[in-house]
């Protein structure tokens, strides 16, 4: 290990002792399951942490030679992307079949396919109806309703422009997620082709949307749109265009607030590019592209910004949204791994009480997807681009980090080097055909507790 490496992986290591040290004096409930859980979790992420920063630092440090991507000699665009837009129509149109077949399964036959859509994917009792309401509505602060602030504006944004022209706020949702849906596609294909052949690329789609809670990228939610803009921000940013890929960032950040988590990797890129062309630029031509990265890193952070104008502009308050979040959902920032020694807590308490939905249908699931996602990107992380391993760091110690998660799946649905890390491990075919199938099993058994009513949100 080169001394940079070893420095950095020294404050690294400091860092999560000293938070690890704070966690056991300011926790009072402890259990065996959920203290060896945790522990698992912090253990499994700091050799993460610790498999990532030497690659990490070679990768920026290391001066880099033209990058030649494989997308022109190893593919045609026009017929890969035809593939990947019929694949994805047909597996809307199958989604829509199948959670109507659950459907009828449960409650017998009562209506058709498109008068039970709402009632199929319960667009009331999830986020979904939330979104669909500032849409037509906007924010407000009188009744329930007022605590829809805390939902970032950008989707309930494209559904009312969709709404204009289908006149239906529901079918505007759906438009909007599956519109997104493809692009999120195509745009995970064109990235991957940066740096892996088409039959890969190909892969990386295929588990976007294999893996579990992908059904969500099908209804009124915001999961389909943060991707397709993640994506979108990382390809121009490796394209270097770097403008068009930080407003991306910010319109990210204006979706959901993991967005601003996207200057991590634009970061990282920006500073292999700044450190590569040091020798190679004189001292004014240097400076200029510095404070150009500056200005567009700061871009991304516009999005969150905009929420936070909307906040004071309808409550007076720029973080009301917080407020609302611990008052009104039980919901703080808090460390991951004490998020998985609860999680396992009520795994074990709603096991031994026979309360199987909850069991099934939410923490059960919760803590397959945080113990899968760390060992797939652990396993993985020496095969990845270093940046987009430094994302799912920061995007997963955040989005699992919540005092009151209820949605893992499907926040570490959108964390994409999951799919990338997916295909570097699977190379060859019975890994794969292995890995796809469990995901596809998995998919089907959770959208079959989703239509039926379980706690899946």
């Amino acid at each position: 290990m080169k001394k940079h490496d070893k420095i950095i992986s020294f404050i690294f290591m400091f860092i999560v002792m000293v938070t690890a040290i704070f966690w056991v004096n300011s926790t009072t409930s402890w259990t065996m399951m959920g203290t060896l859980a945790s522990v698992a979790c912090f253990v499994l992420f700091v050799l993460l942490g610790l498999r990532t920063i030497p690659v990490l630092t070679d990768f920026v440090l290391t001066n880099p030679a033209p990058e030649v991507t494989l997308e022109n000699k190893t593919r045609d665009r026009k017929q890969a992307w035809l593939y990947i837009i019929g694949w994805v129509v047909a597996s809307r149109v199958l989604l829509m079949i199948i959670g109507y077949i659950f459907l009828i399964i449960q409650n017998g036959y009562s209506g058709g396919l498109f008068n039970k859509i709402a009632e199929t994917w319960h667009i009331s009792g999830i986020d979904a109806s939330h979104y669909l309401g500032i849409a037509e509505n906007w924010y407000v602060t009188e009744g329930d309703p007022k605590y829809h602030i805390v939902f970032f504006p950008f989707f309930p944004n494209l559904i009312k422009v969709v709404q204009v022209f289908v006149g239906n706020y529901l079918v505007a949702g759906f438009i909007v997620s599956n519109i997104c849906s493809l692009v999120a596609a195509l745009v995970a294909y064109e990235l991957a082709a940066l740096d892996m052949h088409r039959k890969s690329a190909m892969r990386v789609v295929k588990y976007i949307f294999i893996f579990p809670a992908a059904f969500f990228f099908f209804i009124p939610m915001t999961e389909s749109l943060f991707l397709a803009l993640s994506l979108l921000c990382l390809y121009f940013v490796r394209k270097k265009e770097w403008l068009i890929g930080c407003l991306c960032g910010a319109l990210a950040a204006y979706t959901r607030s993991p967005g601003v988590l996207l200057i991590v990797p634009v970061a990282i890129e920006f500073a292999r590019e700044l450190i590569g062309n040091y020798k190679l630029l004189d001292k004014k031509a240097f400076i200029h592209k510095l404070t150009t990265a500056i200005g567009c890193l700061a871009i991304i952070s516009m999005g969150l910004l905009a929420y936070l104008y909307i906040n004071y502009y309808v409550t007076g308050n720029a973080f009301q949204f917080s407020i609302y979040q611990r008052e009104h959902w039980s919901q703080k920032f808090y460390l991951f791994f004490d998020t998985v020694r609860y999680q396992m807590e009520y795994a074990v308490g709603t096991f031994k009480s026979g309360d199987s939905r909850s069991f099934l249908g939410m923490w059960l699931p919760n803590l397959i997807a945080i113990f899968s996602a760390l060992i797939i990107m652990f396993m993985g992380a020496r095969k990845l681009r270093p940046s987009y391993t430094a994302y799912f760091i920061v995007y997963f110690a955040f989005v699992v980090g919540a005092t009151w998660l209820l949605s893992a799946p499907r926040y570490l649905l959108v964390a994409f080097p999951l799919a990338f890390a997916a295909v570097a491990l699977t190379n060859e075919k019975p890994k794969d055909v292995a890995l796809t199938v469990i995901s596809v099993v998995g998919s089907i058994l959770y959208l079959a507790m989703f239509v039926a009513g379980y706690p899946v949100y």
